[in-house]
């Protein structure tokens, strides 16, 4: 839920300035203007970086997405006992595994999905 309102963050951003600089029509520069330039320049900074956070936010969950669906498809691991959480490329695994080749096939499940840097495997083994 929270990249959804970043997400809906950034487009107000955006939105705010696409209509500061709609009306801005002036064809000379005055102190107020240089000033209000400014100020769209910065928040024109700030749109970007909102939608760079929203861009690796929505890859993270896609990350994780594909993550778990790879899991549930391999017939040796327990996906249900298994949370993934993805941020900035990185997958982390929590949960239980019901022996240690399992927790491994995990990792390299994991690895193999497009997208993923690296997994860190925090899995329990429970038999």
């Amino acid at each position: 839920m929270n990249a959804s309102r970043t997400h809906l963050a950034a487009l107000s951003l955006i939105a705010a300035a696409t209509l500061l600089v709609a009306c801005e029509k002036r064809t000379t520069e005055t102190p107020a203007g240089a000033a209000a330039t400014n100020a769209m320049t910065a928040t024109g900074k700030a749109v970007e970086r909102a939608a760079d956070k929203t861009a690796d936010a929505v890859g993270d969950a896609a990350i994780t997405g594909k993550v778990k669906s790879a899991l549930i498809a391999d017939p040796d691991v327990k996906a249900l006992k298994i949370d993934v959480d993805t941020r900035n490329g990185v997958v982390m695994l929590n949960g239980s595994a019901d022996s240690a080749a399992h927790s491994d096939k995990a990792t390299t499940v994991a690895q193999g999905v497009d997208g993923v840097k690296s997994v860190e495997n925090h899995l329990t083994v429970k038999p």
